[in-house]
């Protein structure tokens, strides 16, 4: 076996098995575990007019029985092969995720197989799947923190947008969707092209792409049409209060449009979201917001870098009685950034600890997983965490506040506050 074959930051591509790409990604040294990840164009941006929350649906369901085995007959399996099953929704995409020994890989992947390609959608799950949304749907608009996050997204991006919303829909969309709703979305959209199928395990690639044409065959049956996603101008910048009376504190964010992962900003502005509040402890917002100033509860930021734009935000949570002291000092901090370079040392310092991440996250099959996961989803090179430190190395302060600029403009900001506000 060579080189790439052994290094779980050089990932191989094999053979596409009828409109499924198949990545490998080696197993890291001494790990005994084996996982796969399906990631198809299942997300909520799909979601028929009316229907909002199929997607979501769709994809919690795909865990509540698949092939041969009903809801609990197929976590008994699980449990009996020492296995897990997650799975995720996202505006554009789908996946699900299977976890277990490295020694049972093959009969594991036959499990993903039956989730991804022949789900149940009973009707008794179905039931309790609106239950669980219906619940979902009130916290995000009875909680501060989920009202917020809410709010922003409203804000930065118009109604319809596939990244406007979180993806539960609503009361009467979700009591509109049937089984044969969720079995079309999933023929539209599971069973078909422009997916991939994402596997970390000990065996060589000729060994896993027998079992992947086996194990799929038949999989693409049409090619979903892509998702529509309109290019956007920066928004004006404003403000909103959500008034909820009775919380014990206000949740903040603010926000606005970003870049997405494949764009050649995305390093230095990975870099300058660390230093504003992505990185715990060492982050700006960390330090003065909440440790010199002990005006919050938390503070941090981030970019959600998808495939075809994002956005960035900032967010923290303070006393009914601080909260107007925080918003100013958040403004500041996402100013600082795009006017004045950072020092040398401060970026040093955060570029290290982010470098100093990646062997960490070679200690475990499902960290090791979610970086192949990245780098296969959104068409990265395939030796791109190997030649991530160089990569971060080469960004000089210029270079963070130029992408600060493009990715972090604090100057159209949307604000929400959402919580306890009080009076004007």
């Amino acid at each position: 076996m060579g080189a790439k074959a052994r290094d779980p930051l050089r990932l191989e591509e094999g053979a596409e098995v009828e409109g499924l790409r198949l990545v490998r990604q080696a197993s890291p040294a001494g790990a005994r575990t084996f996982s796969a990840t399906y990631v198809g164009p299942a997300g909520w941006g799909f979601d028929p007019p009316g229907r909002e929350g199929t997607a979501r649906l769709v994809n919690q369901l795909l865990g509540s029985g698949a092939g041969p085995y009903d809801r609990i007959a197929f976590a008994r399996e699980l449990d009996r092969r020492g296995a897990s099953l997650a799975h995720h929704c996202a505006p554009e995409s789908g996946e699900v995720t299977i976890w277990g020994p490295a020694d049972g890989w093959e009969r594991l992947l036959a499990l993903l197989a039956d989730v991804v390609l022949r789900p149940r959608f009973a009707p008794a799950d179905l039931a309790r799947a609106r239950r669980q949304f219906r619940e979902r749907q009130l916290r995000e608009i009875g909680q501060p923190g989920p009202r917020a996050e809410r709010e922003l997204l409203r804000s930065i991006f118009p109604h319809h947008h596939p990244y406007s919303s979180s993806g539960i829909g609503s009361p009467s969309s979700i009591d509109r969707i049937d089984r044969s709703d969720l079995a079309r979305f999933h023929r539209a959209h599971y069973s078909s092209g422009d997916a991939v199928l994402v596997v970390t395990l000990p065996a060589a690639l000729p060994e896993l792409e027998r079992a992947a044409r086996r194990l799929f065959r038949g999989f693409a049956r049409a090619r979903p049409e892509p998702l529509a996603v309109p290019t956007l101008a920066p928004a004006r910048p404003s403000e909103r209060r959500i008034a909820l009376p009775g919380r014990s504190q206000v949740e903040i964010r603010l926000g606005g449009l970003s870049v997405a992962r494949r764009s050649p900003w995305y390093p230095a502005a990975y870099l300058a979201n660390e230093v504003l509040g992505g990185r715990p402890l060492l982050s700006r917002l960390f330090q003065r917001v909440r440790e010199e100033r002990g005006l919050a509860y938390h503070a941090s930021s981030g970019i959600e870098a998808m495939r075809f734009g994002g956005y960035w935000f900032v967010q923290a949570g303070s006393g009914a009685d601080r909260w107007r002291q925080v918003v100013p000092m958040l403004r500041t901090e996402i100013a600082r950034l795009d006017r004045v370079p950072v020092e040398a040392a401060e970026l040093e310092t955060i570029r290290e600890s982010t470098i100093g991440e990646l062997p960490l996250a070679l200690e475990s099959t499902a960290e090791a997983h979610e970086l192949a996961v990245d780098v296969a989803y959104h068409g990265l090179p395939l030796d791109y965490w190997a030649r991530w430190p160089e990569i971060l190395r080469a960004v000089r302060a210029n270079d963070v506040r130029d992408a600060a600029r493009a990715a972090i403009d604090g100057r159209s900001a949307t604000a929400v506050m959402a919580g306890p506000t009080g009076p004007d």
